[in-house]
């Protein structure tokens, strides 16, 4: 398994984590090492210097991919991404107002834009807070284009231009303050829903939403595709406050959208845009705010992390907690399935990757110690392990498959023995 990672410093790491060492084993071998460095310290002679290695679980190899530590290049989001040429990549939003494309295999970065005036002081309220720095809610990119969202409702949809500044092809949206998530759909990189404090879930297509025509960022003058509606009153007949923490679209439909959000007030709601712009679920699945949700692409369940540490996963058919993954000290920043849907990663503010079952017991497979508070986590579903059980299967099916059938044999046989009596009746 191959996972890339971001943090606060501006780095972005690989981590390798080989499927056939278990967690128990790698303890084990960690221990041993933990006490053979204690010995050989105990039994070394005055004067003597013991060089000791870094305490890194079996199994596990972190390696920088590219990036020095650098708090004012911190990565804030990170999506996987092809190059124009189908070269794979990583496309990260940075705290200086940065959007790099960067090789996978390399680590060379291929591509730079820098947000005008990102770093520009200034001091708004807003939904009574004061807000004075601006930063990246979401990050979308394809092998042509980018979308990247501000918390303060600017979105940006470019094409990769050869200057770096340029602004070939760029749509300049201008959206409501104080936005909190912005997620592009798998299947339309120019469809992205965006949603905030005191800003209700919206959907908009960046190839036809049309401005002022200017080249800086303006208010759309079409509307969204989707716009939700406030749930009713409370049973104070008090209006319900809006906090859309995270989204993701469920499905593959791109003209009428499901989309399932998270809030800061502990809810899970989905909304299908065909059907009315009230969520048609709402469910109340934990006792802290929620961060983060990842919708499964195998099955019908949603994971989500809350800013306690807590990751659990929840069935879309009827609200209900299937179970929870435990072993997590900080807030999950990340979340990240594999390929078949069977194992679920998250990575946070405790410098931990834990890979655990997505199903069944829920048991922590492995973990890897990446030294930064991790931003954002891909799973490289190209990069295969060698299992040797699988190759052995190979081997003994291409033998079963180049073995001659039986009634090949028999046929054979009737011939030879056909012949041998046409023989002797011509002796004969």
């Amino acid at each position: 398994m191959r996972f890339y990672t971001s943090d606060e410093t501006g780095q972005i790491k690989g981590v390798d984590v080989d499927s056939k060492v278990s967690l128990l084993e790698a303890q084990i071998k960690a221990a041993k090492k933990v006490k053979a460095d204690a010995k050989a310290k105990a039994n070394a002679k005055k004067g003597e210097v013991v060089v000791t290695e870094d305490n890194i679980l079996a199994g596990t190899d972190v390696w920088n991919l590219h990036g020095a530590v650098n708090r004012d290049l911190a990565i804030q989001h990170m999506s996987a991404s092809t190059w124009i040429t189908g070269e794979p990549t990583l496309a990260v939003a940075r705290k200086n107002g940065a959007i790099e494309v960067v090789s996978k295999d390399s680590g060379e970065s291929l591509y730079t834009f820098n947000e005008p005036e990102f770093t520009a002081p200034f001091s708004i309220k807003s939904n009574g807070r004061t807000i004075s720095d601006r930063r990246y809610v979401g990050l979308g990119a394809t092998d042509s284009h980018f979308v990247a969202a501000t918390n303060m409702g600017e979105v940006r949809y470019q094409a990769y231009g050869e200057d770096e500044q340029s602004d070939a092809a760029a749509t300049l949206l201008r959206l409501q303050v104080d936005a909190c998530k912005m997620r592009v759909h798998d299947k339309r990189s120019s469809l992205f829903a965006i949603g905030g404090r005191e800003q209700e879930l919206t959907v908009w297509d960046a190839e036809t939403t049309k401005t002022a025509g200017t080249t800086e960022y303006a208010k759309p003058t079409t509307a969204p595709i989707f716009k939700s509606k406030n749930v009713c009153n409370d049973f104070l007949d008090m209006r319900v406050p809006v906090w859309i923490t995270d989204l993701q679209f469920i499905d593959d439909n791109t003209s009428n959208p499901t989309i399932a959000i998270s809030t800061g007030y502990k809810q899970i709601r989905i909304y299908d845009a065909k059907a009315q712009p009230r969520p048609v679920h709402d469910w109340e699945v934990s006792k802290h705010p929620i961060n983060h949700i990842l919708v499964s692409h195998a099955k019908p369940e949603l994971f989500f992390a809350d800013n306690e540490g807590n990751l659990q996963l929840v069935d879309l058919r009827t609200g209900r907690i299937i179970g929870g993954y435990k072993g997590i000290a900080g807030a999950v920043k990340a979340i990240a399935l594999s390929e078949d849907g069977t194992k679920v990663a998250a990575a946070g503010l405790d410098r931990f990757l834990r890979v655990y079952e997505a199903g069944g017991m829920h048991r922590m497979l492995h973990r890897a110690y990446i030294k930064q508070r991790v931003s954002q986590v891909v799973w490289d579903w190209e990069h295969r392990d060698v299992n040797q059980e699988e190759v052995d299967q190979r081997e003994a099916d291409s033998i079963w498959e180049n073995m001659p059938k039986l009634e090949s044999l028999a046929e054979s046989k009737k011939k030879g023995s056909s012949k041998r009596k046409a023989i002797a009746v011509s002796e004969d």
